[in-house]
């Protein structure tokens, strides 16, 4: 077992959320946690269905990671619950990648707006 295996992933839902979500959503937390070389003290996943028929994009997948102090959060939505989880591991991917390798940010930055 691995120091990130031991670090459980807690994980909530809202609304009709199917069965198999939640564990797909904390593999793919864990599977992102695994390049991470400094402690995570805490990791939570929730995942959010709506019930309103009009949202186009009605399922919404949240990460919030605790890595060494620092807070990392990522939010994503999509059509299904395994896309709002594929783009939310996607995407806290990238957010760690910048937060704790800040040459990458620098690459990655944005030009600055001219007046």
């Amino acid at each position: 077992m691995t120091a990130i295996e031991a670090i459980p992933v807690r994980s909530g839902t809202h609304g009709a959320v199917p069965e198999q979500a939640q564990e797909l959503a904390v593999a793919k937390v864990r599977s992102v946690l695994h390049h991470v070389t400094r402690p995570v003290l805490s990791a939570r996943v929730t995942l959010t269905m709506s019930a309103d028929p009009a949202v186009a994009r009605p399922a919404a997948a949240r990460a919030t990671i605790d890595v060494n102090g620092r807070i990392v959060r990522v939010e994503a939505a999509g059509a299904t619950m395994r896309d709002a989880i594929e783009l939310m591991a996607d995407r806290l991917r990238a957010r760690l990648r910048r937060t704790l390798h800040p040459r990458f940010a620098l690459r990655h930055r944005r030009p600055p707006l001219r007046a």
